[in-house]
């Protein structure tokens, strides 16, 4: 097979000698005893299907709806995962990610109640600034320090920043009085207001934010427990069902009774070898029994078409149609099912 393989990748054809110095019996019962060890090490190493519970939320939701159609099925033979149990399980979850969906658009709305509060201080900022220029100079000097601006006349942006300047054009204005300007309300009062608004609106982010920690909390465990719910329900399952019982689809599990699907072929190797045949060759993956070989004329199969089911690692595709471009493709099966489709290889005939 190995001389096979090797004269395959180099597209040459030979014949084994006659004369070759292994004794030809000799050779095929040493590769009798190779092919019976390695079919007895493939048969201890089978594996059976498991039934992991994915992690992603949609895909465990559509689980446990399975499951509970399943569950209806079955009717009174289940005794603790009932259809009724399992639904209580997803509608707790399904509630909590609307109180966390909920939660989330509250935060969003606070904040920009937020960034509204600190916009309208900085209008009053600006305004506060130009009125008092004719006092304080139209260019940055120390006298500027005393209503909050450090370095620049540049109106801060942060809310930090923006409490800042608040809190001193407060402790000026009271300290100025006559420098306010009422008719505008460049106050003392209106600064006061209005820094209390910026309090308030980020007391109400930083509150909606514990909120939300404690939802999604709260999503996280009524998630947790959906999920051990279905772990429940397979350990329940193993006692009423046969590992191969077709019923174990109808809950949207495997059958673990059956074997594991094959691992995808990795790669494939195609080369013309006629003006209407290619000849392809892959990797064997572990568990796989045979192979499904598909090919798509692009332009004239909207879906790729199975055309092979070989045993073998290798597969001549014959009869391909003249300047065309072909997608080809193959997976590996056995009893447990398919595995992935190969990454597609294209060529084209001329």
């Amino acid at each position: 097979m190995e001389l096979r393989n090797l004269l395959f990748s180099r597209g040459l054809r030979t014949n084994v000698r006659a004369d070759s110095d292994v004794p030809c019996g000799a050779e095929v019962g040493s590769q009798s005893l190779v092919a019976r060890k390695q079919k007895t090490k493939q048969k201890e190493k089978v594996k059976h299907m498991k039934n992991p519970i994915t992690q992603n939320t949609d895909g465990a939701l559509a689980l446990c709806m399975s499951a509970i159609n399943g569950a209806n099925a079955m009717g009174a033979a289940l005794k603790h995962m009932t259809a009724s149990v399992l639904l209580g399980l997803r509608l707790a979850l399904l509630v909590a990610f609307n109180n966390l969906e909920t939660g989330r658009q509250l935060l969003r709305d606070r904040r920009a109640v937020l960034s509204s509060a600190v916009e309208t201080a900085r209008l009053f900022a600006t305004l506060a600034r130009d009125i008092l220029k004719p006092f304080l100079g139209s260019q940055y000097s120390l006298a500027w320090e005393a209503v909050g601006f450090h370095g620049s006349l540049m109106v801060p942006e942060t809310r930090e920043e923006m409490i800042r300047v608040l809190e001193c054009l407060i402790a000026f204005f009271t300290a100025n009085p006559t420098m306010e300007w009422a008719d505008r309300n460049v106050t003392a009062a209106h600064a006061l207001v209005l820094l209390a608004a910026i309090n308030a609106a980020n007391d109400g982010v930083l509150n909606q934010r514990t909120a939300v920690d404690d939802l999604m909390t709260e999503r996280d465990e009524k998630f947790e427990s959906m999920r051990k719910g279905l772990r429940d329900l397979i350990n329940e399952l193993d006692h009423l069902l046969d590992p191969l019982d077709a019923r174990w689809l109808s809950f949207g599990f495997n059958k673990p009774g059956a074997e594991e699907t094959p691992d995808g072929v990795d790669h494939v190797t195609v080369a013309l070898i006629g003006p209407n045949t290619a000849a392809l060759k892959w990797p064997a993956p572990a568990r796989a029994q045979f192979y499904h070989v598909f090919r798509r004329v692009v332009g004239v199969d909207a879906e790729p078409v199975l055309v092979g089911s070989p045993a073998d690692i290798d597969f001549n595709m014959e009869e391909l149609p003249s300047n065309s471009t072909i997608e080809i493709a193959v997976s590996a099966v056995n009893d447990g099912g398919e595995g992935h489709l190969s990454p597609t290889v294209t060529i084209v005939t001329h």
